[in-house]
């Protein structure tokens, strides 16, 4: 795992010092090594302080092949392809004896060349279709003059881009080493990805807090030449369900574990020791199961324990691996957590609204006492039903028989809210779901003035885009497409890399091996949700075979910490003075009260927001 950085222009954009300086901003990512090539406007390297049309730079996590031979930017025979990547390439080794017999040379073990002579052979598209894995890579082709970006099916990794005023290209792994360029305005925010993190808790698709930074969309690649840059889509797989009782469960679950087993052989490549998180829940009990069959006993889980037991997993995670006979580090976190929140949000380069973030930046930084690469169970509730908002949409919206399985008893106002959302026209319900605060919200926690401001602002424009590839769906399958496309790679990954790569250790996701996600989009209802309304059905078929169900069956815990409680002590205390401070004109005269109230709890889904928001907030004018 590592980060990248570079650019293209038709005249010299960046010297040497600056591309280094971008390089520099992404050093957690890869302490092991570090690489940067400079071209002139005549294709020959740049002469010292002489500023550059293109340049690519890399800072390494060494993981396959530790030798020199695979540090990067890397290039092919002749020099005339280069590459700065980022990411596992899974199944490389397959495709190189192919290479090797049309001629291609290769000087290391790594992937990365793997993709170099892909190209060669059959162009980017062809490369990317057969690539499984996760990465982001910037690819300069010296005898077309272009630059190549990529981006995985599912969004694993990273990659943000800019276009500057006269048609330059530049790329990171992330924003900040953007604006180490020099050549992005900060000023002014994008108020609709502004708004976008306040409904949702992140921003959406192609959007960041900065107008000129740009995600590249999973899926997606991007050819820049002579200043123009068009984006293009390689794959994607909206949920298509086949009619219920085509195959039996047991077949689906023959079929899952088989692809399982497969996507966690190829994710135990590695040249460095490899681990894995274990919580005690369906999806990661699932990987430590199938990676002890795949592999043997011979391996390393990790948990994290905290001191308040309703947040505290590991009880569980221990059964699980005593039962598998498997090794299990518990990573006791006794210091105060609240000391690192302000280092944790920081490291997205700009509001981030999931709290999750902070036992995820614990347990990485303990597992990477012992490991360098961990597995982990990311995805398994976006693509098998997982949520406990699928079943609230399929018991406000869903066919009769599913409101009846999901009913639940509610009374005085969830009554009035459950009708209000259940009289939801059909074609805003997607809309609607998933969002943090109520009308009612929004008129505390802004000033008037702001909200006649982004009146016209759409904040689900960006989700509105994948409706339309699932329309002809259930509404299980338009929820869950959603998810994949949006809050999956927009929350939960970009969460995951974040706080890994704070730490350099490398996270692989076996349920997000793109052949598992195609498989998933097709299942019949029955295999999502039971009869019962118990969601992940088959991931449950497929571990009751390796582990008795009293280990993993029990209520869904989040990965969690107090944030709520911290936030009615001197904790809360000092964020609301913060934010009383704030000389900000979108906030409401009244909103640090309302956010961290002195005498009760506060929106707790509202509080990690604001303490996220508040560094981007404090002095702005």
């Amino acid at each position: 795992m590592c980060g990248i950085v570079g650019f293209a222009g038709k005249a010299p954009l960046l010297d040497a010092r600056r591309l280094s300086a971008m390089s520099a901003a992404l050093a957690h990512r890869g302490p092991d090594a570090h690489g940067l090539r400079l071209w002139n406007a005549a294709g020959h390297d740049a002469a010292d302080g002489e500023p550059g049309c293109v340049g690519l730079a890399h800072r390494r996590l060494s993981v396959i092949d530790l030798s020199p031979a695979a540090n990067q930017p890397a290039c092919n025979e002749d020099g005339t392809l280069w590459i700065s990547y980022n990411g596992e390439f899974y199944n490389f080794e397959a495709g190189r004896p192919e290479l090797e017999r049309q001629g291609h040379q290769f000087r290391s073990r790594s992937d990365t060349e793997t993709i170099l002579h892909l190209y060669e052979s059959c162009g980017i598209e062809e490369t990317l279709r057969r690539m499984n894995g996760m990465f982001a890579f910037g690819l300069w082709d010296g005898r077309r003059r272009t630059l190549i970006l990529a981006r995985d099916r599912i969004g694993k990794k990273p990659l943000y881009y800019t276009v500057t005023p006269d048609g330059a290209l530049l790329f990171a792994s992330e924003i900040k080493a953007l604006l180490a360029s020099g050549r992005v305005p900060r000023e002014p925010i994008d108020l609709a990805a502004f708004m976008q993190f306040w409904t949702f808790g992140y921003t959406v698709g192609e959007r960041t807090l900065y107008p000129a930074i740009r995600r590249l969309l999973p899926g997606h690649f991007a050819v820049w030449k002579d200043g123009a840059l068009s984006v293009s889509r390689y794959w994607d797989c909206p949920f298509n369900p086949e009619p219920s009782g085509r195959r039996s469960l047991d077949d689906l679950a023959d079929e899952l574990e088989s692809l399982l087993c497969d996507a966690i052989r190829l994710r135990l490549i590695a040249d460095v020791p490899l681990g894995l998180f274990l919580s005690g829940g369906v999806d990661s009990s699932l990987i430590a199961a199938l990676t002890v069959k795949v592999a043997g006993r011979d391996l390393r889980a990790f948990t994290i324990a905290f001191p308040q037991q309703e947040f505290n997993e590991a009880p569980y995670a221990l059964q699980v691996a005593r039962h598998l006979g498997i090794r299990t580090t518990v990573l006791s976190v006794e210091e105060d957590l609240r000391a690192a929140c302000g280092q944790i949000a920081a490291q997205f380069d700009e509001p981030f609204g999931d709290s999750s973030a902070v036992p995820t930046f614990f347990l990485s930084k303990l597992a990477r006492r012992h490991v360098t690469v961990a597995l982990t169970g990311d995805g398994g509730d976006e693509l098998f039903a997982g949520y406990d908002s699928y079943a609230d949409g399929l018991r406000l919206w869903g066919d009769r028989s599913q409101r009846r399985v999901f009913a639940k008893p509610r009374r005085g106002m969830e009554r009035v809210w459950d009708l209000k959302r259940r009289l939801t026209p059909p074609g805003a319900r997607l809309t609607a779901w998933g969002r943090l605060m109520a009308g009612r919200q929004r008129r505390r926690l802004f000033a008037p003035a702001f909200l006649r401001q982004i009146r016209g602002i759409d904040v689900a424009a960006e989700r509105a885009r994948w409706y339309l590839p699932a329309a002809q769906s259930d509404l299980l399958s338009r929820m869950q497409y959603v998810d994949v496309k949006t809050y999956l790679p927009d929350d939960i990954l970009v969460k995951v890399d974040r706080m890994s790569m704070a730490h350099a250790l490398e996270c692989r996701s076996p349920l997000l091996d793109y052949r598992i996600a195609e498989f998933a989009a097709r299942l019949p209802y029955e295999a999502r949700f039971d009869a019962s309304g118990r969601g992940k059905n088959l991931l449950r078929k497929v571990l009751s075979r390796h582990l008795p169900p009293a280990l993993f069956e029990r209520p869904k815990q989040g990965f969690a910490v107090p944030w709520a409680q911290w936030c009615q002590g001197d904790f809360g205390r000092g964020l609301r003075e913060r934010w009383q401070r704030l000389r900000c004109p979108y906030f409401a005269a009244g909103s640090g009260e309302f956010l961290f109230p002195a005498d009760h709890p506060g929106p707790s889904r509202l509080q990690w927001n604001a303490f996220a928001a508040l560094p981007y907030l404090e002095g702005r004018p």
